[in-house]
């Protein structure tokens, strides 16, 4: 094997290595300022989510450090930022809580072991090539998960922005809280947030170019050290511990492991659709192609390096990844720079870290969802096509009033029945001729198009299955039975047909026997070589003879005339 072909491999299995060899310096500045955002962002949000996972702040931002390295490097998207994120965190902190009896230690075992295992189903998934899955996650899927993960953002940042310390962690029970309480709002929390957000707001009206995050990010780390924030009363990041952890993974058990393993699943179950989702809607926005297997790969990579960190399971972060779409951020290098980043605050800028208020944070995460909510696209999808319409809407509320997973499930799922729809109910049409033009045209489509005397030619689309055939024979019958002349004969014009299954060939085979009782020939025309060789597979012989098939239509239409000429 040459040099270059085993390069090429390497950078097949692991593309972030293209950075290093092949990243276009045009790229630099956007994703030096996207990067500064999102480690910005992502050491406030890690410590958060550490609390939310029961284990040690630093635990979270090792757990950002190791996931934003491990995954840029493996990962075929080139805006998605791995780290720390909600929904996980609190799946972590369900999942060890009740095993690690309150030992603080115990909890770092098991969130680290847990990290792993996740990490194990993953790379499985990947292996075994189960990335196709996400096919399922249609546009009106994405459309819909996109806006719920705007305002499930909102809904986590409103309290901070009030200064309330809200309770609840669904999304929706969150927002009625936030209602219930605003009486409760910190007058200078709120002052402090708002001027945030019109910062930003009159940057993005008046000036574009320039970073609003950043500069309200500066602004809030030089008030953090100019201010008193705690006479105030207004909160502020707090002390964070660096030291650096062992990377080497604690004992455990074999029953704790086993008790782990339904919690890792669910956190696979949970990493793996939002991961593939977030990179699709980020590919898709900014029209580039990702593959679902090397998502996987990342998204085990990624934890499999929390886990060495002795840190907490990892995925797709909407927030940062939003974060970093908006700011300007082109490849992996923002995360590469993020970590490189997170690594400075963490030992040299600790202190500027602790008095960084929390309601600057709050502000630009709110105003970012906000920016990233299209409901026109929505009403325009809608008005396009309401059943997907009605998916991207539902999937959004879902996403609000359920959760991400459950969300993107409901969406999944409503996606499932439309296409069964599709297939137990397709298109179909009876043809007719027009007077002085050619061919055959579908009589429901064309007022002028008028049926052939003592034939019914119907052309269905789609394969023939146990869940349409049934609808297949009620169309022909009602044909039928809607002619004014006594019905000789049947074409199935199957150009549309690809397959055939058993059960729909059973029921055709005795439908045709039936037609046949009657003194009425079925009659196949335009049917694929893979129609043709299913249906004798199954037994159609008889239905699909040499001597019945037609290559053209009209040559099917041809002979049928010749032959009731003949009997003139």
């Amino acid at each position: 094997m040459s040099e270059a072909s085993g390069w090429q491999r390497l950078t097949t299995w692991m593309p972030g290595l293209r950075l290093f060899t092949a990243y276009d310096r045009a790229h630099l500045a956007g994703d030096l300022a996207s990067g500064l955002v999102v480690a910005l962002v992502v050491i406030p949000s890690a410590i958060a989510y550490a609390d939310l996972a029961h284990c040690p702040p630093i635990a979270g931002l090792y757990a950002a450090l190791g996931g934003m390295i491990a995954f840029a490097l493996f990962t075929s998207s080139r805006h998605v930022i791995a780290g720390p994120d909600a929904a996980i965190a609190i799946l972590v902190g369900a999942a060890v809580g009740p095993l690690s009896g309150g030992d603080p230690g115990q909890v770092v075992v098991l969130s680290t072991w847990l990290a792993l295992l996740a990490a194990c189903i993953l790379l499985l998934a990947g292996w075994l090539k189960l990335g196709g899955v996400a096919e399922f996650l249609s546009s009106p899927v994405m459309l819909g998960f996109m806006n719920g993960a705007a305002v499930v953002i909102i809904g986590s940042q409103i309290g901070k922005l009030c200064g309330i310390g809200l309770h609840e962690e669904n999304t929706l029970l969150r927002l009625l809280e936030w209602g219930g309480r605003l009486r409760e709002t910190h007058g200078p929390t709120l002052a402090f947030g708002l001027g945030a957000v019109a910062v930003l707001a009159g940057l993005r009206r008046w000036y574009p170019r320039v970073p609003g995050t950043i500069v309200v990010f500066t602004l809030a780390l030089v008030a953090g050290r100019c201010v008193d924030f705690g006479s105030l009363h207004v909160s502020v990041i707090g002390a964070v511990d660096t030291r650096i952890p062992s990377p080497v993974p604690p004992e455990l058990a074999l029953a704790e492991v086993g008790q782990l393993l339904i919690g890792a699943l669910g956190l696979a179950l949970l990493i793996f659709p939002e991961g593939i989702l977030l990179g699709r809607a980020m590919a898709s926005r900014h029209q580039y192609e990702i593959q679902a297997d090397q998502e996987l790969l990342a998204l085990g990579m990624a934890n499999l390096a929390a886990g060495f960190f002795r840190s907490f399971a990892v995925g797709g972060s909407q927030s940062r990844t939003l974060l970093n779409s908006t700011t300007g951020g082109q490849t992996q290098m923002v995360s590469l720079f993020a970590a490189g980043l997170l690594v400075g605050f963490m030992y040299f800028l600790a202190a500027w870290i602790a008095t960084l208020p929390n309601v600057a944070i709050a502000a630009i995460l709110i105003f970012t969802g906000l920016t990233l909510i299209e409901v026109r696209e929505l009403r325009t999808l809608r008005r396009q096509d309401k059943q997907s319409g009605l998916i991207a809407w539902l999937t959004t509320l879902g996403v609000i009033a359920f959760g991400v997973l459950p969300g993107i499930l409901v969406g999944i799922m409503l996606s499932l029945l439309l296409l069964l729809k599709q297939i137990a109910r397709p298109q179909d049409a009876l043809l007719g001729r027009v007077p002085g033009a050619p061919g055959l045209h579908d009589v429901g489509d064309d007022e002028a198009a008028r049926t052939i005397p003592g034939l019914v030619v119907y052309r269905f689309y789609g394969p023939l299955l146990f869940a349409n055939v049934r609808f297949f024979i009620e169309r022909v019958e009602h044909f039928i039975a809607q002619e004014a002349q006594p019905v000789r004969q049947v074409i199935l014009d199957a150009r549309a047909v690809p397959t055939i299954d058993v059960t729909a060939a059973e029921q055709l085979r005795t439908f045709i026997g039936r037609l046949r009782d009657r003194g009425m020939r079925f009659v196949v025309a335009k049917a694929h070589l893979p129609l043709r060789e299913a249906a004798h597979r199954l037994g159609l012989n008889e239905s699909f003879p040499k001597e019945t098939h037609y290559a053209k239509l009209a040559d099917a239409v041809a002979a049928f005339e010749a032959a009731e000429a003949s009997k003139d």
